[in-house]
């Protein structure tokens, strides 16, 4: 799959242990994430956090999902969900297990959950700084990838009347990025700003726009354009 992984600047993660079993396989993971101190540490009870638990997530369900190793399929039929308040994938060994774990962070080690595709991307040189995106097209030139947040917003009590009380929630926010070469600029979402940033073919994509009644707030056209524009180079 052309560029789904920027690596060339980065040094390679042996994975040959995953040939050697899912023991092996799941040693490769962060220790287990315990719930208990999730929600201690936002200073909700328990019964709080679990209301607002699956809005950290994209979907707050594990899919079976595929782990690749660059274009190589190392691990089939896991049990996945991102989570996007803590920028993580997280795996079970088995669809009935109560624990998870997080996968390693590598840019060499992509997944598929479902139809829906996430790189590990490092920032500045660092895995640690890096973060994972959505890859929702993948062209010669140009790719379209989705980065979704989710932050947490403690609980508000309100101060007079004329306020309300706000419960703890986690917000998500969504962004869009035109990807060229690990250049990664925002995708705006007005017309006259996508014609700016894709200028070296601006009647063209002022045509199609135009003739596909393109809305820029619908992902899927956002999907049509950047693949038509990435068609014409």
């Amino acid at each position: 799959m052309k560029k789904i992984i920027t690596t060339g600047l980065f040094a390679l993660v042996s994975l040959s242990v995953f040939s050697q079993g899912d023991a092996a396989w799941y040693a490769l993971n962060n220790s287990n994430i315990d719930l208990q101190q999730k929600w201690e540490s936002f200073g909700l009870g328990e019964a709080q956090f679990n209301a607002i638990k699956d809005e950290a997530y994209v979907n707050p369900n594990f899919v079976q999902g595929k782990i690749f190793q660059e274009t190589k399929l190392i691990k089939d039929e896991v049990p996945m969900r991102y989570n996007a308040y803590a920028d993580e994938i997280e795996i079970k060994k088995n669809t009935s297990d109560d624990s998870f774990s997080a996968l390693i962070k590598d840019p060499n080690i992509f997944v598929k959950i479902f139809k829906d595709i996430y790189v590990f991307v490092p920032y500045q040189g660092s895995n640690e700084k890096g973060g994972y995106f959505n890859v929702l097209s993948d062209g010669k030139t140009y790719d379209l990838y989705k980065k979704t947040t989710a932050v947490f917003r403690e609980p508000r009590i309100a101060k007079t009347s004329y306020e309300r009380d706000s419960p703890p929630s986690f917000d998500k926010t969504t962004t869009y990025y035109l990807v060229q070469n690990g250049t990664f600029l925002e995708m705006p979402s007005s017309n006259s700003k996508v014609l700016k940033m894709m200028d070296k073919k601006k009647s063209e994509i002022k045509a199609f726009i135009k003739k596909n009644d393109i809305n820029l707030d619908k992902e899927a056209d956002k999907i049509k354009l950047v693949s038509y524009f990435d068609s014409l180079l």
